[in-house]
């Protein structure tokens, strides 16, 4: 096999399965998407304990977020894909939300990423006027290295 010339891979990806016995997350704003299961990875860390996904390569990413929000009567969510934890640098056209009662929401942008930067997803507001917060079961965060 011929490797000359080869550039190799760059991707990561997080998972958050459904719980058991039924049991769902809720969106808190100011925190980032949890994450249960680090997937296939190369060139990248999929940091589970920080729920972040850390790239070793600058270049143009293609990112992908999902979240499974169950939400009650005129709850929402916001979210965006974000470099810190706290919320203060989200990537340009990261923004996506959930509306109605449960719906799978996600976004799929390219972006800039330098060597150690770390994405997650955020978690920007919630509206809940009547009691319990939006809840969330299942997301995924997925980094793929395109060009550098």
């Amino acid at each position: 096999m011929r490797t000359k010339n080869v550039k190799p891979f760059t991707y990561g990806s997080l998972y958050k399965q459904d719980l058991p016995d039924g049991k769902m997350t809720p969106l808190t704003a100011g925190n980032l998407i949890e994450f249960t299961i680090a997937g296939p990875y190369q060139n990248t860390w999929p940091e589970i304990s920080a729920n972040r996904i850390i790239v070793y390569k600058s270049g143009v990413y293609q990112i992908t977020a999902d979240v499974s929000a169950l939400l009650e009567e005129e709850q929402s969510a916001v979210f965006n894909l974000n470099r810190l934890a706290d919320g203060s640098d989200p990537l340009v056209g990261s923004t996506f939300d959930a509306k109605g009662i449960s719906t799978v929401t996600g976004i799929n942008v390219q972006a800039y990423l330098y060597a150690g930067d770390a994405i997650g997803i955020f978690i920007a507001d919630t509206y809940a006027p009547r009691g319990r917060l939006p809840r969330y079961n299942r997301a995924a965060l997925t980094v793929h290295l395109l060009e550098y």
